[in-house]
């Protein structure tokens, strides 16, 4: 698995890579709720929260864009 940290708006977001047969999933820790990444039909990566009421969804699509860019490196 590999981990990598995403820096945005002077927070710092830990993004691990879990193997899930042959799709890309990602998992981060935003303010103490789990969110799973993983791509949709078009290939772009979208999230996915259970339970989480109030979570900043222009956050999670940012950090979406910001995990592609880095995992395409």
């Amino acid at each position: 698995m590999k981990a990598f940290t995403i820096r945005l708006n002077a927070n710092r977001y830990d993004v691990l890579q879990l193997n899930n047969g042959h799709s890309q999933r990602y998992r981060v820790n935003v303010n103490g709720l789990d969110v799973y990444y993983e791509p949709d039909l078009d290939g772009y990566l979208r999230p996915e929260v259970s339970g989480g009421s109030g979570v900043n969804i222009s956050l999670l699509l940012d950090l979406a864009d910001r995990i592609q860019e880095s995992a395409g490196k």
